[in-house]
């Protein structure tokens, strides 16, 4: 009998065992996913990429370099509306609404190196400071999309907001407008909202990229 009961008391500490064993490999992996999502997430909040930026010419007119233009010339805005994508551009924006009118001229402002901050709400410069000054920028491959329309109710009245995904790249990028992008793009989603009787954009937020 008492060896008997020896012979069970091993059984289970093998099986005991057993399990221990299955689980340490699975116990490193957890703690080695940890590991390296924690440093992918430091990866994106601490380094900081040295773009090359082209010379800054504040007299340039952009539209004597033959490579933008060439870039430019059959359409360069893309604008998707649910399944429906196509070319506009600012004569032709308007027929698709107001909305889309403001973010065209938004862009065009941009091209044109109009630091004109009257396109931004008051919530919007809480966060962020005025732009003083940029060259032209050479803004091509745009794409635009109307992501979101909401009404919203507050205590002052109902007004409209929209959400817009907006991406573009930047030939010869000088970093005077934006220098979180180089001859690449990110994502930027912006809301624009109605609130105060006009168009205005309340928020800009762009899209956070992983440096492997």
């Amino acid at each position: 009998m008492r060896s008997q009961n020896q012979n069970n008391l091993k059984r289970k500490m093998i099986i005991v065992l057993i399990i221990v064993l299955c689980f340490v490999p699975i116990l490193f992996a957890v703690t080695y996913l940890i590991d390296y999502l924690d440093d992918r997430n430091k990866m994106v909040e601490e380094q900081v990429i040295d773009y090359k930026w082209f010379e800054a010419d504040y007299d340039e007119n952009i539209y004597d370099d033959e490579e933008y233009v060439k870039l430019i010339e059959y359409g360069f805005i893309s604008y998707t509306d649910g399944s429906v994508t196509l070319l506009i551009d600012k004569d032709s924006a308007k027929s698709y609404g107001e909305e889309i009118d403001f973010m065209v001229r938004y862009l065009y402002s941009i091209i044109n190196g109009n630091a004109d901050n009257s396109y931004f709400s008051d919530s919007y410069y809480k966060y962020h400071n005025k732009k003083d000054s940029f060259t032209m920028q050479k803004l091509y491959e745009v794409s635009l999309t109307k992501e979101l329309v909401e009404k919203v109710e507050e205590k002052d009245g109902e007004f409209t907001r929209y959400t817009f995904i907006l991406s573009y790249r930047i030939l010869k990028n000088n970093g005077t407008f934006r220098k979180d992008i180089g001859d690449g793009y990110r994502r930027q989603y912006i809301t624009v909202t109605d609130r105060n009787g006009q168009l205005l954009i309340d928020r800009v937020s762009t899209e956070r990229i992983i440096v492997k």
